[in-house]
């Protein structure tokens, strides 16, 4: 079997769920085109992706060109989502970047064109909306140009566009502007046309193909998803422009290698796990070995049930080989995941963590314990929301990176968990990180030391983005590995409040003393212990506290700059030069997430409604100044006399 599975990509409003519709309509899978306006729409399933008109999740379905299987990935497209777009194209063969005839070239265009280079994703560029008033194709093509890349080429021309009876043919191949594109990446080309040997339009096409697939050049078409003009021209070159995944199901196949990309609840209430195969094949009860990578802990998985996409919808299979999407039900596995074998081909995106924090809370009382199931679950589906309990307080906290999606998951709460929830107001996570060097221990039978152990610990900082390392200089038989274990842990825990109340990371944490008195050491000793001599060495060690930046792509209009690079100043970003686009000025940059919603709500304003800004997350910087103090959830031990108060009372 032939498969190539795709992603429709866009800048939010620019068509990408209408041609999603249109495609499907095109192939037979529905029979009328749904609407983002009516809510109609087949991929976006969710209750708000249909009020907002906007795609939130990703999701998955399957249509035939031909006798290939095209698996198609309908992505989300507003800037709070780039993450699970990111993540969505690494098993992606191909994307279809659409751009509207109307707005041009889009904030988020050029972050998504961006992030489809950096990947080496192939892709096909398609101008939507070339019915709309106000539709000009010379003019975004000129913008694709100069914003997004000049290595593209036109299969298209256009006529009465603007109207509803714009028409589409295709356009002959210039074969001056064709050599002149493809020979940055092929010599023999040039070197042929220079010395006046004669080269087809078939071998150009044939250059055009291998090129495309390889993501160095972009084919470029036009046309109205709304109308169904010029889809039959992405349908007919799907199979030249993108890899096609081979398999023959009568020969050995390889071992498996395979990653799981998305995770939902069927309407059963069943946890399902996408999965795209690269290598081998997952065969109905098969046992499979799993890799939780961001854990670094491996466990396996019997398949019950397998199914596969199928026009439209699922069905239930034996086997699914490689290049294909696979479906399986019941399962704990996790987005990232990797099934199998690690691969080459396996394209792992690292979760960039949400940099901002919000308290929720049940509004009925007796919902607390349904609202904490509630948050685990959605955590498991979504890798970009992250949900945490407090071991002490009970509170319970979400980390998210924007305003949308809190409105997700306040919507998703309500309409399929039956529960409403406050919210506290957004609080930006700040991190420690240490300074110099520090250690301290305190020994067992010392004065002052009331723990039955002996400890010492050693801190210095890491390399930013190393988290926290942890050594050893002991031997590892010194002490009993419950012991070691209760260390480890009381070490991970005591850090995530630092000097400032914000958890410290990237540090090297060695232990370079232990001791304890049998039989009267408990595990207990050293979970008591450890606060108190770890906080010491990390107060000699002191700390900075960084915030965290998002990395912003900012248009404006020429009479804009001066407002935009003082507004950027005043909020405290840093910014490149202006870069000249058509009718005005990018600027790119690190922004502080604590003014990233200021320079939203002002961007209306001082760019007369024509500004486009996108963000991601980004590093973190050290703040200037006197830090911001975290609240902290319990005794601090460099506070001796109530820390040891806090202690006894448990012990009691």
């Amino acid at each position: 079997m032939k498969t190539i599975n795709i992603g429709v990509l866009a800048h939010v409003d620019a068509g990408k769920t209408t041609l999603t519709e249109r495609i499907l309509l095109e192939t037979g899978i529905i029979n009328a085109v749904g609407s983002v306006d009516k809510g109609n729409t087949i991929t976006d399933s969710l209750e708000l992706e249909r009020k907002r008109g906007i795609t939130i999740k990703a999701s998955a379905v399957s249509f035939w060109v031909g006798d290939v299987k095209i698996n198609l990935i309908d992505t989300p497209g507003h800037a709070d989502f780039i993450s699970e777009v990111e993540h969505s194209l690494s098993i992606l063969d191909g994307v279809i970047l659409v751009i509207s005839a109307v707005e041009g070239v889009q904030s988020q265009t050029k972050v998504l064109m961006n992030t489809l280079t950096d990947l080496g994703i192939p892709s096909m560029l398609f101008i939507n909306k070339m019915d709309r008033l106000g539709a000009n194709y010379s003019k975004v093509i000129e913008e694709i140009k100069l914003s997004l890349t000049d290595a593209v080429i036109e299969l298209t021309q256009i006529s009465n566009e603007g109207c509803p009876d714009v028409a589409i043919a295709d356009r002959q191949i210039d074969i001056d502007v064709w050599i002149e594109r493809l020979s940055a990446h092929n010599e023999r080309l040039l070197s042929n046309y220079i010395e006046n040997v004669t080269v087809q339009d078939s071998e150009l096409f044939t250059e055009l193909c291998v090129q495309t697939q390889g993501a160095r050049i972009f084919p470029v078409l036009a046309g109205s998803a709304a109308l169904g003009i010029g889809v039959d021209r992405i349908l007919q070159y799907l199979r030249q422009f993108f890899p096609v995944n081979l398999h023959h199901e009568e020969h050995e196949e390889g071992p498996l290698s395979a990653i799981v990309f998305k995770v939902e609840k069927s309407i059963t209430g069943e946890r399902l796990a996408y999965i795209r195969v690269y290598e081998g094949f997952l065969a109905i009860r098969s046992e499979v070995d799993i890799i939780r990578t961001d854990a670094e802990e491996k466990f396996s998985f019997k398949i019950k049930k397998l199914e596969t996409l199928e026009l439209g919808g699922r069905t239930s299979v034996s086997c699914v080989y490689s290049g294909d999407i696979a479906v399986l039900f019941g399962s704990d596995l996790r987005i990232g995941d990797i099934l199998g074998q690690r691969s080459d081909r396996i394209k792992v995106i690292a979760f960039q963590e949400p940099p901002i924090r919000i308290q929720i809370a049940a509004r009925q009382i007796e919902d607390t314990h349904r609202l904490h199931e509630a948050l685990e679950d959605l955590t498991a589906e979504d890798p970009f929301i992250q949900y945490a309990q407090n071991a002490v307080t009970r509170e319970m906290s979400i980390k998210i990176f924007g305003d949308i999606q809190k409105e997700v998951i306040e919507e998703t709460l309500k309409s399929e968990f039956g529960i409403e929830a406050n919210f506290s107001n957004p609080e930006v996570i700040c991190i420690e990180r240490p300074v110099s060097t520090g250690s301290s221990v305190e020994f067992i039978g010392e004065a002052g030391n009331p723990f039955y152990a002996t400890i010492g610990f050693r801190i210095e900082p890491g390399a930013a983005g190393t988290g926290l390392q942890y050594r050893r200089e002991v031997e590892l038989g010194s002490l009993p590995l419950p012991f070691q274990r209760s260390i480890k842990d009381t070490v991970e825990d005591t850090l995530r409040e630092g000097l400032h109340g914000w958890e410290v990371r990237d540090l090297v944490v060695t232990l370079t003393h232990t001791g304890y008195s049998s039989p009267v050491t408990t595990a207990g000793d050293f979970r008591n212990l450890v606060p108190l001599v770890l906080m010491k060495a990390l107060d000699e060690a002191s700390t900075l506290v960084y915030e965290p930046y998002h990395n912003y792509f900012l248009r404006i209009p020429e009479s804009s700059l001066n407002k935009a690079l003082y507004h950027l100043t005043r909020l405290q970003a840093t910014f490149s030069d202006p870069i000249p686009e058509p009718n005005g000025y990018s600027l790119q940059g690190a922004l502080p997430v604590r003014n990233t919603d200021s320079l939203k709500q002002m961007l209306y304003s001082f760019t007369g409604g024509e500004g486009f800004l996108s963000t991601k997350p980004g590093e973190y910087y050290p703040i200037e100044g006197a830090p911001p103090e975290k609240s902290r959830s319990r005794p601090n031990p460099l506070n001796r006399k109530a820390y040891l108060l806090h202690i006894h009372r448990i012990i009691q």
